[in-house]
Order: structure tokens, then sequence, then C-alpha cells
């Protein structure tokens, strides 16, 4: 995957990244500011709550002793480019690293423990739902093979998937709950191949929100309560 990151000066600045998908040139924007890029994975609107969920996927740069990197790099130094999701789920604001290193900058007090997973997704997934007391299954599930990163926190789960996995998660969900909720829409803002769908207590108990962000990142998000 060839990306060229393109710089433009204003008040805040613009980041325009592109990338070859295929045979398909993509393109993808994000906002510069203070040596921070923001890229929105997706903002959905709800009739329930928490009523407002939105993703944020963020990236800056720190040295190789962890220094984070405020402005446009003047020197030749080598940099490391650093990623963390921010999660607004209604009031609750937190973030998870989208990388291998220690999650310095963005972090909030009430961020909880990551723990990191690989092998079958399926029964993880499903485990998720029916813990926050949403709808079981009996349907064979598909084997999904991946690596991944799971909060669990007071109301929400959230697995990120290292790489696209979404029509694989889209096929489980199809073949254990039926459709997504097409009414229930997620926007995205910084384009590229993105991709989400969502659904609601109504249907399985839970709000789940399934996206793949601009850089092919699948997250799989569960919100509701825990079983008494």
């Amino acid at each position: 995957m060839k990306r060229r990151l393109i710089i433009l000066s204003a008040a805040t600045l613009a980041s325009l990244v592109s990338w070859n998908s295929g045979a398909q040139q993509v393109y993808a924007a994000g906002v510069f500011a203070s040596g921070t890029t923001y890229w929105s994975a997706g903002s959905t609107t709800l009739p329930f709550p928490p009523f407002e969920y939105n993703m944020t996927e963020i990236s800056w740069l720190e040295t190789s002793n962890g220094d984070y990197i405020c402005g446009i790099p003047e020197t030749s130094e080598h940099f490391v480019t650093r990623r963390s999701l921010e999660v607004t789920c209604g009031s609750d604001v937190f973030h998870l690293p989208l990388d291998s290193g220690p999650l310095t900058q963005f972090q909030y007090t009430n961020d909880v423990p990551i723990a990191k997973g690989s092998g079958d997704l399926a029964p993880v997934v499903i485990q998720c739902v029916t813990s926050r007391a949403g709808l079981s299954t009996t349907n064979t599930l598909p084997v999904i093979h991946a690596s991944w990163l799971l909060q669990t926190r007071t109301n929400e789960d959230v697995i990120i998937l290292d790489g696209d996995h979404f029509t694989q998660v889209q096929n489980l969900l199809e073949q254990s709950y039926g459709k997504a909720d097409g009414s229930i829409c997620t926007t995205n803002f910084a384009g590229g191949d993105c991709r989400s769908i969502n659904y609601t207590p109504s249907q399985i108990g839970v709000f789940f929100n399934l996206t793949r962000t601009w850089d092919d990142t699948t997250i799989v998000s569960i919100v509701g309560n825990n079983k008494p």
C-alpha cells in the first residue's frame, strides 16, 4: 500500500493521504493541528442511549525516546508515527492504542487495560454480545482467523482487528442475527473506502457497530449493560 502525505498550511492544517487500493487510487482527509492529525472513523446519532457514538483516529510523531513532536518537524531526525483511537460513547470518552507502543499521549485516567488475542474471532464477538444480555445464537458460526485488541468497559466492549475483516464479521452477524438496521447510518468525514453497519437493541439486545476505517482497520463496538 503506497501512501503520500501532503500538509496544507491553514489556521488548522488539512492532511490528505492517497494510496493505491488495487487499481484504484483512494483518498482520505484529516485535520492537522499542533503536530496531531485527526481522522474521522465514524459518527453515529442514535434514537436510544448512548445517543451519540463517535470514533476518531489520531496520529502523531514521537522521537525514539517517546517525546511528543508538536508541529511539523524541521530536522531529519528519525521519528516514530503513533496512532490511537478516540471513542465517544455518550458522555464517556476514552482511547485505545492502534500500534504496539505504550499509549502516553491522549491517555485518560479512566482508560482500562487492553487484552490481546488471536485465533477464531467469531465466538469472542458472540460472547461479548451475550455477556451484555444480547441475543445468543444456535447457528453454526463461520471461522474468522484474526488478531485483535479487546477493551472491556462498564458499558461497552471494543475490538480492534488487525487488517480488513469487515466482510467476514458482517457475514457472522447476518448468519447469527439477520441484516443490519439500515435506518441507523454512520457518517464518515475522512473519505477513503470506509464502511459501517449498525444493529440496534430492538434487534439483538445491544447496540452493535461494525466499521472499516480509511486505512483498513476493522473496529467492533458492542454497547450495553453487563448481565446482572
